[in-house]
């Protein structure tokens, strides 16, 4: 079975890299990668190898992730099915999942898959409210992978608060044309977390920039509070794992790397100061907050939560392949 793949954002790459390392030996894969883009660097981490030119004809289905950075499987799904070629859409997160396809955009069903993969109920649960084509539940075997390589790490642990920051205003511009469509920037969510951060009982702040981050963004906040020791870094200057490891508490709005310190049984806060965007991490509702009044020493607390590990058998996924057009 030969099947070809298209991804560029680093959150669903990550989990498709993974599975396909998996199963690298039940098909013949050909991966489609712009060239130093985020797909391209984490298959390459995992031992596969990409190519910036894909044909699709004579391949049996076509994989495929979201993202709002790019959108270089647009035009790959939109050929695959004129070929009458099955596509299934990976999807990384609990977020957005219309505005994955091109929603509010008339005709945005266009866009959606055949099938529907994904890794976890709530995900599934999300997918069947918004009637998306064939949910399908799998392992994430990138999650297994990562909390197994964190556990077996010699962490150093600190005192310090870390924000994982993403960008909240370019995504909101991108997708409804306002940066300030959910009420908040990561800018102004920064500047509660510094006034409250005695509450947090840290002694210092570590930010952790999104990959299209810069660095200079977060200066002129920082500069209103002096007395905080701050860090700002990349997100390629530390391993993920550690960072989340070596930190007394994890702050951020819905990144996948909050459920991944949940999982890891580290204190967490999924922060959103405005009503205009729903919690989407399944995390505790009390470690989900509106409002940094609100934390107390149950917040401070490590959290356990367990990663869900059953899922769809890769042989399944090749028989719906092979029946699609029968």
């Amino acid at each position: 079975m030969k099947i070809a793949v298209i991804s560029h954002d680093a959150g669903g790459s990550e989990l498709l890299s993974a599975f396909i390392k998996k199963h690298i030996k039940d098909a013949q894969w050909k991966l489609y990668a712009k060239k130093g883009s985020p797909f391209e660097k984490i298959a390459r981490r995992n031992g596969l190898n990409t190519q910036e030119q894909l044909e699709l004809a004579g391949y049996d289905a076509l994989f495929f992730t979201t993202g709002w950075q790019e959108r270089v499987e647009r035009p790959f799904v939109q050929k695959a099915k004129q070929l009458g070629i099955p596509t299934f859409a990976f999807l990384d997160h609990w977020s957005s999942y219309r505005e994955r396809f091109d929603y509010p955009n008339k005709a945005w069903e266009k866009n959606l898959p055949d099938f529907t993969v994904l890794s976890d109920k709530k995900a599934e649960r999300i997918a069947n409210e918004y009637n998306f084509p064939h949910p399908l539940r799998i392992e994430n075997t990138y999650l297994q992978n990562q909390l197994t390589h964190a556990r077996a790490e010699d962490i150093s642990p600190t005192d310090n608060l870390l924000f994982l920051s993403e960008p909240t205003d370019a995504v909101a511009e991108a997708t409804y044309g306002d940066k300030n469509y959910w009420g908040f920037t990561q800018e102004s969510a920064l500047g509660e977390i510094l006034k409250h951060f005695g509450r947090f009982e840290c002694s210092g702040l570590n930010i952790r920039l999104h990959p299209s981050e810069k660095k200079h963004q977060y200066h002129t906040i920082l500069k209103k509070f002096p007395h905080i020791k701050s860090q700002i870094y990349p997100a390629d200057f530390f391993p993920l794992e550690k960072d989340l490891l070596r930190s007394r508490l994890i702050i951020g709005f819905d990144t996948m790397a909050l459920y991944t310190a949940a999982l890891l049984g580290k204190p967490v806060i999924s922060y959103l100061p405005s009503k205009n965007r729903e919690f989407l991490l399944p995390l505790p509702d009390s470690h989900q907050l509106r409002n940094l009044d609100n934390i107390s020493t149950q917040h401070l607390k490590p959290l356990e939560i367990p990663l869900e590990s059953n899922g769809m058998k890769f042989a399944v996924i090749k028989e719906l392949i092979k029946g699609f057009n029968t």
